[in-house]
C-alpha cells in the first residue's frame, strides 16, 4: 500500500523528537493592556490544574485588581528573586527556582518585561525561552505592540515607539491565543478605573487608547493570530499528521491566484485581484494558461495579454505560465499546488448559445474548485472574436483526410467478400484516427465525414449512390459519423497535449542547456557572450549585458552590434541604480529602444540585461514572459557565482601572502632573539656614568625597543597560528598597572605616566599575560607618538556591568583612515601613528578580543588620542 510521506523522513523524525523534548509555549495575545490577558491565562490554568496538571505561578501581576488576585490565590507562587540595584531592592522572576521546581506548567506574566540589571537574562522572554528548552510548559501574556516585526507598523498609527519588544522567533512555535475585547468595552473599563488609576486613565484615553488606534491594534492582533494558526498548521502538515490528511485538504492564510486572459477585461481582473490581496495582505500569483486557443491568439489581443501580465507584475504579482489543454482544470490544479485560498477570474457577458457551444471557464472553475473560494469579476461585453493565426491552406486538411480515407475504402471494397459485414464500418475509423493524430482535429473531423460518406456510397444499397433505403443503414451511417467525429476530437486533444508537453520539455531542455553553458565558463566576458547569444536565440531578440564600471556604462556580450544612445544609457543606468526594469514597453524611460532588466542577486544588482527587437511590436511576447524571468534569474546567479569566485581567489591569495609573511617574520624574530639577548646583557653591564653615559643609555633603550619589536613579531606569529589560549584569573588591576609601569621604566621619578584607578573597581577575570601585553603596547604607542614634555594618562573606571581601561595622550590625535588603525601592519602615513612594525595595535586588539573584551580609539577632548579597552563584568559589580 502506498502512503504519502514527507520527502525527508529523517528530518521529520528529528523535528518531532526536538518538539517532544521542548516545552509548549502558550501566548495570550491582546491588542492593548486591560483586555483581560492575565485573567484569561489564570482561568485556563485553573482548568488545567483541575485536570491534574502541576501548575505554578512564576510571576503574575494583579495590578491592584481584586478579581485577578483571587484567581492567583489557589496556585503555588514561586518566591521572587531580590536584586539590589542602585540602592533599591527589586523583585524579579527566579528562573533558577523555576528550573529546580520543574512544574508541569508555569505562568510567567508580561513576556516583554525587561529584567533588572544583575539578572541572568536582560529580558524575560529569554527566561521563558530557557524554560521551554528545558522541557517546561509555559503560559505568558503579550500585547501586539511588543512584537518586533510589528513595531514600526504600531508606531506608524499610534505615534508611540515601544522599546520593549519580543523577537518573532520565540513566537514561531508558540500557540497564540487571542484575547479579544471591543474597543468600546476597553474604553469603558479604562474610564471605570479597572485598568489604570484615574489620573493615569485620562492621559491614556487622550493618547494611546483612542477608538481609532484601538480598532487598528485590534485588527493587527486578529491578523497576527490568524497568521500564527496558519504557521502552526503548515508545520504540522510538514511533519505529517498520520491521520490520512494532506495539505490539499486545508486552506490556511490568504493566498490569491488570478487568471490572466488576452481580453481587455483582463486588466480589470488584475486590479480587482490586487485590491483583494491588499485587503487580505496576501501574496498573489498571476497565471496564464497556454492552451491551444491562447497560443493561437495574435495581433492586438496578444499585445493585450502582454500588457495584462506587465500590469500584474508592476502591482506585485508573481507571474506563472502553465501549459495545458483544459484551462479550468489547470487553474484549479495550480491553485492547489500553491495552496491558494482564492481564485480570481473574469467572466464576460455572452449569449447562452455561445456558452452552450463553447462552455464557460468560470463555471468550470467553480465546479472543480472544491474548498477554494472563487471570485468571479463581471466584465462587459466580450471582446471581438479573437484574431487567430489564419490557416494559409484552408483546403489542405479536407484534401489530406480524403486522401487517407479513399485508399482504405477501396481496399475494403476489394476485400469485402473476406471481411464480416459488421467490421467494415469499424475499419473505416482507422483513417479517422490517423488523420486526427497526425493532422490535428480539423483533419480528423473531415476524415470522419469522408468515412461516413464512403461507407454509404460503397457498402450500402443502392451502391454507388448517396441514397439510403434501409433504416439500419441510416443508423449505421449516423453512428459511424458520430463515432468518427468523437474519435477525431479525442485524438486531436491527445495530439494537443502531446504538443504542449513537448513544448514544456523543449523549454526545460533549453533552460538546462543554458545553465550548463553558464557553469562551464569562469569569466564575465565569456558568460556575457553566452548569455546574449542563447537568450537572443531563445526569445528571438537582440541581447546585451551592461554594467557600471567607474561611472561608465560598459556593454558586454554583444558590444560589436549594440549602439546605445543617451536615452538608452540613461535607462540602463536607472536599472543598475534602482534595480527596476526600464526602457521600451515599461513605465520608465520608454523612449529607449532597449528594455533593461536588473540582474538582481543577494550581492546587489550586478548588471542589466538589455533586449531589443526590430519593429514597433512588443519586445517580449506574452508567452515568453516567464521564460525570460527564468533566464534572468540564471544569468544573475551566474554573475553572482563569478563574483564570489573572484572574491574567494582574492581571499585565498591574501591568506597565502599573509601566511608566508607571518612565517618569515616569525622565523626572523626567532633567529634575532638570541643575539639580541646578548646585546641587551652587554649594554646592561656597561656603566651608567662616565664619558659614554649618554651613548650607553641610548643603546639600552633602543635594544629594549628592538626586543619589543621582536616580541611583536613572535606574538603575531602566535595569533596567525591560533596559538592564543587565555588562562583566566581574578586580577587586581592595580597590580597589573604597576607591573606594566616597571616594564616600561615609567615607575621612576622621570616617568611620564599618570595612573588613576577607581578604588571601587572589583577584581576582573582575565589573562594576566595577555592583558599586560595589551597595556604595554597601548602605553608604549602613546609615549612614542606624543611630545616628550607631555604626560600620558592610564585610568581605570568601572560601571555595574563593565570595566574601562583608558590610555590618553596629548599627541596630534587620530588621522583620517582611523578605521584601519587596528589592522595588521597598519601604519597611517601623515599622522603621529607612524613608525614601528605596524603590529602593536593589531596585537592589542587580538589579545583584547581573546580575553572577551573590546578596544576602540577616539580623539581626546583638548587634543590627543584616547584608546579604551572594555572588559565585561559578567556577574555585575555588586556581586564581585
Amino acid at each position: 500500500m502506498n502512503e504519502k510521506r514527507p520527502a525527508n523522513d529523517a528530518e521529520r523524525f528529528l523535528r518531532l523528537a526536538q518538539r517532544g523534548e521542548r516545552g509548549q509555549l502558550t501566548v495570550y495575545l491582546g491588542m492593548a493592556p486591560g483586555v483581560g490577558k492575565t485573567y484569561r491565562m489564570l482561568e485556563e490554568a485553573a482548568r488545567r490544574q483541575a485536570e491534574g496538571v502541576d501548575v505554578v505561578v512564576g510571576i503574575a501581576e494583579s495590578h491592584g485588581r481584586s478579581e485577578t488576585a483571587q484567581l492567583i490565590a489557589p496556585f503555588e507562587v514561586l518566591p521572587r528573586k531580590v536584586i539590589t540595584h542602585a540602592g533599591h531592592q527589586l523583585e524579579e522572576f527566579d528562573i533558577d527556582g523555576a528550573l529546580q521546581r520543574r512544574p508541569g506548567l508555569i505562568l510567567v506574566d508580561e513576556l516583554a518585561h525587561t529584567n533588572a540589571p544583575g539578572s541572568r537574562h536582560p529580558k524575560r522572554w529569554q527566561d521563558v525561552a530557557e524554560l521551554v528548552v528545558a522541557g517546561i510548559d509555559v503560559a505568558t501574556t503579550l500585547n501586539i505592540q511588543h512584537i518586533e516585526s510589528l513595531n514600526d507598523i504600531v508606531a506608524g498609527f499610534t505615534h508611540v515607539r515601544v522599546r520593549e519588544t519580543v523577537p518573532d522567533s520565540i513566537l514561531d512555535s508558540a500557540e497564540v491565543i487571542l484575547v479579544d475585547l471591543p474597543p468600546e468595552a476597553l474604553i469603558e473599563r479604562l474610564k471605570s478605573g479597572r485598568v489604570y488609576l484615574p489620573q493615569t486613565a485620562g492621559q491614556a484615553l487622550s493618547n494611546f487608547f483612542t477608538p481609532v488606534k484601538l480598532a487598528a491594534l485590534r485588527e493587527l492582533a486578529l491578523r497576527y493570530a490568524a497568521g500564527s494558526v496558519d504557521r502552526r498548521l503548515s508545520d504540522d502538515l510538514a511533519l505529517g499528521s498520520g491521520d490520512g490528511t494532506s495539505p490539499d485538504d486545508f486552506v490556511v492564510a490568504e493566498r490569491l491566484l488570478v487568471a490572466i486572459s488576452p481580453g481587455k477585461g483582463g486588466a480589470q481582473v488584475v486590479r480587482h485581484a490586487k485590491r483583494l490581496a491588499d485587503l487580505a495582505r496576501a501574496p498573489w500569483t498571476a497565471v496564464v494558461v497556454e492552451s491551444a486557443g491562447v497560443r493561437g491568439v495574435t495581433g492586438e489581443q496578444r499585445e493585450q495579454l502582454a500588457e495584462n501580465l506587465a500590469l500584474a507584475s508592476s502591482l506585485g504579482a508573481s507571474l506563472m505560465t502553465v501549459a495545458a489543454t483544459d484551462i479550468a482544470e489547470a487553474l484549479v490544479d495550480q491553485a492547489r499546488e500553491l495552496r491558494a485560498s482564492q481564485i480570481v477570474i473574469g467572466k464576460s457577458r455572452r449569449s447562452r448559445w455561445f456558452e452552450w457551444r463553447h462552455g464557460s471557464v468560470a463555471q468550470d472553475v467553480i465546479r472543480k474548485a472544491r474548498g477554494i473560494a472563487v471570485h468571479v469579476v463581471p466584465l462587459g461585453e466580450a471582446d471581438e472574436k479573437p484574431v487567430r493565426l489564419r490557416d494559409p491552406h484552408p483546403y489542405l486538411a479536407p484534401t489530406l483526410a480524403l486522401a487517407l480515407v479513399v485508399p482504405v475504402a477501396l481496399l475494403l471494397a476489394f476485400a469485402e467478400p473476406f471481411i464480416p459485414s459488421g467490421a467494415i464500418d469499424m475499419l473505416l475509423l482507422l483513417p479517422v484516427i490517423v488523420a486526427a493524430i497526425t493532422l490535428r482535429t480539423k483533419a480528423g473531423l473531415w476524415a470522419a465525414l469522408w468515412a461516413a460518406l464512403a461507407y454509404n456510397f460503397i457498402f450500402t444499397a443502392p451502391r454507388f449512390t448517396l441514397f439510403i433505403h434501409r433504416p439500419a443503414d441510416l443508423i449505421t451511417f449516423a453512428a459511424l459519423a458520430l463515432v468518427g467525429g468523437t474519435i477525431g476530437v479525442l485524438a486531436g486533444k491527445v495530439r494537443q497535449r502531446a504538443e504542449t508537453s513537448a513544448g514544456v520539455a523543449r523549454i526545460n531542455a533549453a533552460l538546462a542547456r543554458y545553465a550548463g553553458l553558464l557553469v562551464g565558463v569562469s569569466d564575465r566576458t565569456a558568460t556575457a557572450a553566452i548569455a546574449c547569444r542563447e537568450i537572443g536565440a531563445l526569445l528571438g531578440v537582440e541581447a546585451i549585458i551592461v554594467a557600471d564600471e567607474a561611472g561608465r556604462i560598459v556593454v558586454r556580450g554583444n558590444s560589436e552590434r549594440a549602439s546605445l544612445t543617451l536615452v538608452d544609457e540613461a535607462a540602463a543606468r536607472w536599472t543598475l541604480e534602482k534595480g527596476e526594469p526600464t526602457g521600451r514597453d515599461t513605465g520608465t524611460l520608454n523612449a529607449s529602444d532597449w528594455q533593461f532588466h536588473p540582474l538582481q542577486t543577494s550581492l546587489g544588482v550586478l548588471g542589466a540585461l538589455g533586449l531589443a527587437r526590430a519593429g514597433r511590436g512588443r519586445i517580449i511576447r506574452a508567452d515568453d514572459t516567464t521564460l525570460l524571468a527564468s533566464l534572468i534569474d540564471q544569468t544573475a546567479l551566474a554573475h553572482e557565482r563569478l563574483m564570489l569566485e573572484d572574491e574567494a581567489r582574492q581571499v585565498d591569495t591574501l591568506r597565502t601572502r599573509d601566511r608566508l609573511r607571518g612565517a618569515l617574520l616569525g622565523s626572523i624574530a626567532h633567529d634575532l632573539r638570541t643575539p639580541l639577548t646578548a646585546v641587551i646583557a652587554a649594554t646592561e653591564a656597561l656603566p651608567a656614568t662616565g664619558e659614554y653615559a649618554s651613548e650607553t643609555r641610548i643603546a639600552r633603550e633602543e635594544a629594549r625597543r628592538l626586543e619589543r619589536f621582536l616580541g611583536d613579531l613572535l606574538e603575531a606569529s602566535r595569533i596567525e597560528h591560533g596559538a592564543i589560549e587565555p588562562r583566566m584569573e581574578s586580577l587586581d588591576l592595580t597590580d597589573v598597572a604597576a607591573s606594566v609601569l616597571r616594564d616600561l621604566r615609567q615607575d621612576r621619578e622621570d616617568g611620564r605616566l599618570d595612573l588613576r584607578i577607581d578604588p571601587d573597581c572589583p577584581l576582573v577575570a582575565s589573562d594576566p599575560v595577555l592583558l599586560r601585553h595589551v597595556l604595554i603596547n597601548l602605553i608604549d604607542n602613546a609615549l612614542k607618538f606624543s611630545p616628550a614634555d607631555s604626560r600620558v594618562e592610564l585610568s581605570v573606571d568601572c560601571t555595574d556591568i563593565e570595566l574601562a581601561i583608558n590610555v590618553l595622550d596629548r599627541g596630534p590625535g587620530l588621522p583620517e583612515g582611523r578605521e584601519a588603525l587596528f589592522e595588521r601592519f597598519a601604519r597611517l602615513e601623515g599622522s603621529d601613528r607612524v613608525g614601528g612594525t605596524g603590529l602593536g595595535l593589531w596585537i592589542a586588539k587580538s589579545f583584547t578580543e581573546a580575553i572577551g573584551g573590546a578596544i576602540a580609539a577616539t580623539d581626546r577632548e583638548g587634543g590627543g588620542a584616547r584608546f579604551t579597552v572594555i572588559l565585561p563584568l559578567p556577574d555585575g559589580k555588586a556581586d564581585a
